[in-house]
C-alpha cells in the first residue's frame, strides 16, 4: 500500500529509479532536483521541505509501483493514447505496429551505430518542417563531468553531432524545461522508459506536453551507469577523470555487425584509444553496471513511440559490419516517412516478418520477459515493491535458467559495488573481486547451451 505520494519515497527508495529526469519539470513546487548518485546513475532528490505530495512526479514515473488502472502497463497506455489508429499488427514481443523493415540510410550509415535511420529521419522532419526542433543527445563539452547531455537542435546539419548510440546515463529534466518556453513542435529520441514517461506526462497534462509530437525509441537491453564507461576506459589506460570523446560502437566494416569497439580520448591526447569489445566479453548478458529498475522493465523496443529502431541481429544483416537497423513503425506518419525514404531511394530496406523481427531480439526478449517472470516471483517472495507488469509471476521449471537469472542479478550488484571501491585505485582488484560470480555465470550459461536444441543444430551445421 502506498504511504507517500512522491517519487523519492515510492521509487528511489525502492531502488526502482531509472534516472529519466522527467519527474523534475512536473514538480509544482520545484522541490525535486536530479543528480548523478554514487552508483553512477541519475536520481531525483527533494532539495527542500516544500514537497506538497500532489503526486505529479509519481504520475509520470515509468516505474511507479502504484499507477492508476488506466495507465497500469504499456497496454493500457497504448490503448489510451491510440497513436496507431484502428488498423495495425501486434506482436507479444514489441507491441502494436504498422510496418517492419530492416535497412539503412545511404548517406548516414557510415557514421551511425547501426543503419543511420534515426539521423536520416530527424533531418527529414526538420527540413520538411514537420517539427521545428529535435530533442536529442550530444557530447557535453561543459566542465561538469558529464560526457553526454540532451540538447535542442533546430539546424539539420548539427544533427551529425548526435549520431551514434551512447551507453551512458543521460537525463531529460533541463532540456524539457527549455522546450516548454518556446512555441515550437518537437521530435524526441530516447529509450523506452523515457518515451513511456513522456506519454504519461502527455496523458496527465496534454496542454503542457503535447508540443512533443513525434518520438523515436531506441531498442534497449538495459541502461548502463557511468561506471560502464569508466570500466571500459580503464582497460585502455584512461582514468575516470581523463575520459573525453567516448564512442561505444566503432564499426569494423570488414567484419560482422557485432564486432565493434569502444573508443575514448585521454585528456591531453589527440588520438582515440581503441578497445575491441570482444576482448572484454559479454557486457549485456551478464548485467554489468545495470540499474536494478531495468530488471523490472518488459518493454524492449519502445512500444509507445511513433517509431522504434534497433539492431538487426539476424542473418544476413548481422554479418554486415557496416550496420543495419531494425525499423518498427507504429503511427501512420512514421510509416509514411519510411515509405517515402524507400521510394526516394534514400533508404535501402527489406520488408521482414514478425517472426524475423522477434528473432533479431530473441535474447533480449528472453531476459526481459522469461527472466522477468522469475524476478517478479522472487520479488514477491522477498516482499519487495515492484511496478505492475503484464508478465506473469512464476518460478522457472528449469533450475539452470533460474540460476543464470540469479547470477546475473548478483553480477549487476557486485559490479557496481566493487567498481565503486576500486575505480580510483592505481592497482584495481575489480576483476579479482567479481571473478567468482562471473565464472559461475559462465559455467551455467554454457550448461544451458548444451541443453538447447538450437545449439546442437548449429554444431551439426558447422556454425
Amino acid at each position: 500500500m502506498r504511504k507517500y505520494n512522491n517519487v523519492v519515497k515510492n521509487v528511489v527508495d525502492n531502488n526502482l529509479c531509472v534516472g529519466c529526469g522527467i519527474c523534475e519539470p512536473v514538480c509544482p513546487t520545484d522541490s525535486l532536483k536530479i543528480k548523478l548518485n554514487q552508483d553512477g546513475t541519475y536520481e531525483p532528490y527533494i532539495e527542500n521541505n516544500e514537497c506538497d505530495e500532489t503526486g505529479n512526479c509519481l504520475k509520470v514515473c515509468p516505474f511507479n509501483p502504484f499507477p492508476d488502472e488506466e495507465v497500469r502497463t504499456e497496454d493500457e497506455i497504448s490503448d489510451k493514447i491510440n497513436i496507431q489508429g484502428d488498423h495495425y499488427g501486434h506482436s507479444k514481443a514489441f507491441g502494436k505496429y504498422h510496418s517492419l523493415h530492416v535497412g539503412y540510410a545511404k548517406t548516414y550509415r557510415e557514421e551511425a551505430s547501426s543503419g543511420g535511420i534515426a539521423t536520416w529521419l530527424l533531418k527529414k522532419m526538420l527540413r520538411e518542417k514537420i517539427v521545428d526542433a529535435v530533442i536529442t543527445t550530444v557530447e557535453d563539452t561543459s566542465l561538469n563531468n558529464r560526457l553526454f547531455r540532451y540538447k535542442i537542435i533546430d539546424n539539420p546539419e548539427q544533427l551529425d553531432l548526435s549520431s551514434k548510440t551512447k551507453y551512458y546515463p543521460i537525463e531529460l529534466s533541463e532540456v524539457l524545461r527549455l522546450s516548454q518556453n518556446k512555441q515550437r513542435n518537437y521530435a524526441l529520441i530516447g529509450l523506452p522508459c523515457s518515451i513511456k514517461a513522456i506519454r504519461l506526462a502527455q496523458i496527465n497534462d496534454p496542454e503542457k506536453w503535447n508540443h512533443i509530437i513525434f518520438t523515436i525509441s531506441i531498442f534497449c537491453g538495459g541502461l548502463k551507469s557511468s561506471f560502464f564507461t569508466e570500466y571500459l576506459a580503464s582497460k585502455i589506460g584512461v582514468k575516470p577523470n581523463e575520459i573525453t570523446k567516448s564512442q561505444y560502437r566503432v564499426k569494423n566494416i570488414d567484419s560482422s555487425a557485432g564486432d565493434y569497439s569502444f573508443s575514448c580520448t585521454k585528456k591531453g591526447e589527440q588520438n582515440p584509444r581503441i578497445l575491441p569489445m570482444k576482448e572484454v566479453g559479454d557486457m549485456w548478458g551478464t548485467g554489468y553496471f545495470k540499474p536494478n529498475a531495468c530488471d523490472f522493465c518488459e518493454d524492449l523496443s519502445g512500444e509507445l513511440a511513433d517509431i522504434s529502431l534497433g539492431d538487426a541481429w539476424i542473418p544476413p544483416y548481422n554479418q554486415d559490419g557496416r550496420g543495419n537497423s531494425l525499423i518498427i513503425t507504429r503511427t501512420v506518419l512514421a510509416k509514411q516517412l519510411i515509405s517515402d525514404g524507400i521510394a526516394e531511394k534514400q533508404l535501402i530496406c527489406d520488408v521482414i516478418t514478425k517472426n524475423q523481427a522477434f528473432l533479431s531480439q530473441e535474447g533480449n526478449y528472453n531476459h526481459r520477459r522469461k527472466g522477468l517472470s522469475y524476478r517478479l516471483k522472487w520479488a514477491e517472495k522477498d516482499n519487495k515493491i515492484v511496478p505492475p507488469k503484464r508478465t506473469k509471476k512464476v518460478f522457472l521449471e528449469n533450475p539452470i535458467k533460474a540460476k543464470i537469472f540469479r547470477l546475473r542479478q548478483r553480477i549487476q550488484n557486485e559490479s557496481t559495488f566493487f567498481w565503486k571501491m576500486e575505480r580510483n585505485k592505481m592497482e584495481s582488484n575489480f576483476e579479482k573481486n567479481i571473478s567468482a560470480t562471473k565464472k559461475k555465470l559462465m559455467f551455467y550459461t554454457k550448461l544451458d547451451h548444451l541443453f538447447r536444441k538450437k545449439y546442437w543444430i548449429r554444431k551439426l551445421k558447422g556454425k
